[in-house]
């Protein structure tokens, strides 16, 4: 390593560092409704856990609230009785009206609330779906309304990329990668997480970098490492068998329990009986690990391709191997039995076949 690489490597090490130590002040005033006594400042970590950073009395209907956090910090202030709005610690103050639902804040948090309102239309839409999907009175019913929810969510992940296209120079698109980052391939994800923006090294980000580096072990271009796995009978197969035989062969990692992948496999099924005589082969990898679930996933989903497992559960070796860490997944791989694209769903599945197969 040359000195010139040295200098340029530790002044990157001294901005990151310089980054995590920075601190900006949050300057909140407030009003609520009647009833409400206290408000907090709390970050939300884990599955909905909610650490309390700081918190304010009420008085005659007012609050004030200030303090410091990590630069760009996202926090998020409320109490029971009130819509919580979350927000970036950017240094500059806010006013907030819980009564009448406003905000006067920085352009960076007025622009992200803005986004946030759009995003809840989507979320909305989904437990609405999701429960009339609960309630359906048939499986046709029920089918429909999880079509239904498929393309609110595609909708949903659309908007992401639009918000994240808009906001490459700000820590809007962190937050906004923390969901979209799993419909991404190798070359968009990659393409998204720029290490000279502010937001590459900011906490939202974790996730979207592990996944760049997990995408890395699946990328277009590798040819598919062979393995061995069970059918439902106990005989044992080698992916060689339908990989590198002349067929695109779309490889999908799935489980019982899984309710995503009850909704895709509909999606998935469609796709096998479109393109099956084109030259396309199905190979359906459950992460199950006990066989009675399995078969009655796979009478349950009534999937019509091959079906192999390992019944190792979360700690199959192959889904190791692809980085695959949450399903359902795929791998679509070309005849020569090279990777050529991952984690096709909906509309992106059959897009990508029909460029294949010249079939619209």
């Amino acid at each position: 390593m040359n000195k010139k690489t040295i200098i340029t490597t530790l002044l990157a090490l001294v901005a990151m560092v310089g980054q995590a130590q920075e601190k900006r002040e949050y300057n909140i005033s407030g009003f609520v409704p009647d009833g409400i006594v206290k408000v907090y400042l709390y970050k939300t970590e884990g599955l909905g856990n909610r650490v309390f950073l700081d918190s304010a009395i009420v008085a005659d209907g007012k609050f004030t609230m200030k303090g410091n956090r990590p630069a760009y910090d996202l926090v998020s202030l409320g109490n029971k009785g009130l819509h919580s709005i979350t927000f970036f610690v950017d240094g500059e103050p806010m006013t907030v009206d819980f009564a009448n639902d406003t905000l006067i804040a920085s352009t960076l948090n007025e622009k992200f609330q803005g986004y946030m309102a759009e995003d809840k239309v989507f979320t909305d839409n989904f437990y609405r779906l999701f429960m009339a999907s609960k309630k359906a009175a048939s499986e046709t019913e029920k089918h429909e309304t999880e079509q239904q929810i498929t393309a609110n969510n595609e909708a949903m992940i659309e908007q992401a990329r639009r918000v994240i296209r808009e906001n490459r120079d700000n820590v809007i698109a962190a937050y906004f990668l923390q969901a979209a980052s799993g419909y991404m391939d190798y070359e968009e994800l990659s393409a998204v997480i720029d290490s000279t923006t502010y937001y590459f090294n900011h906490p939202l980000m974790n996730e979207a970098r592990q996944r760049l580096q997990v995408l890395q072990l699946r990328q277009v271009g590798k040819p598919l490492t062979n393995f061995a796995l069970a059918d439902p009978d106990g005989q044992s197969h080698q992916l060689s068998e339908w990989c590198g035989q002349g067929k695109y062969v779309l490889i999908d990692f799935w489980a019982s329990w899984c309710r995503p992948c009850r909704m895709e496999m509909p999606n998935v099924i469609q796709n096998f009986e479109r393109f099956r005589d084109l030259g396309f082969e199905m190979l359906a990898v459950s992460i199950d690990d006990k066989k009675s679930a399995w078969l009655r996933g796979i009478k349950d989903f009534g999937t019509p391709f091959v079906q192999l497992s390992d019944l190792k559960g979360r700690n199959s070796e192959l889904a190791a191997i692809y980085g695959i860490t949450t399903i359902p997944a795929n791998l679509l791989v070309n005849p020569q039995g090279k990777i050529i694209a991952a984690d096709l769903r909906g509309k992106a599945l059959t897009k990508k076949l029909e460029e294949i197969f010249n079939d619209k």
